[in-house]
């Protein structure tokens, strides 16, 4: 399997949570508050190789608060918008940490599905 190199991070440099406990709204708060310019966050498990991959966001708070948090893609794509308590969630769920059956919804209506092409007509 090819080695992917990540190198132009929207919001360089890489934070990175070594975890196979689901991160807390604390947590992830002290992260993006400490960086309201934005966020490229890397979960991974807690235990594998230095350079193991894992599931990559990239956040930008609207203000300190984290009311609104914007969620990019590696194109710094805007993709949605979400208060810390959901967005924390969504960072569980995708990263495989915690079901959450609203985290599941949103993938399936609204992330997964933002950049299909347009069926023929």
């Amino acid at each position: 399997m090819p080695k992917k190199v990540i190198d132009d991070l929207p919001f360089p440099p890489l934070i990175k949570f070594d975890t196979d406990d689901p991160l807390s709204p604390d947590v992830l708060a002290e992260q993006l508050r400490s960086r309201l310019e934005g966020a490229s966050i890397c979960v991974r498990s807690a235990e594998g190789h230095a350079n193991r991959g894992g599931y990559f966001f990239h956040i930008c708070a609207k203000e300190d608060t984290l009311t609104e948090c914007d969620i990019f893609n590696f194109e710094r794509l805007y993709v949605l918008s979400l208060p810390l308590a959901k967005l924390t969630a969504f960072v569980n769920h995708c990263a495989g940490l915690a079901f959450d059956e609203e985290a599941f919804q949103l993938c399936q209506t609204v992330v997964n599905f933002r950049l299909d092409p347009e069926p023929d007509a």
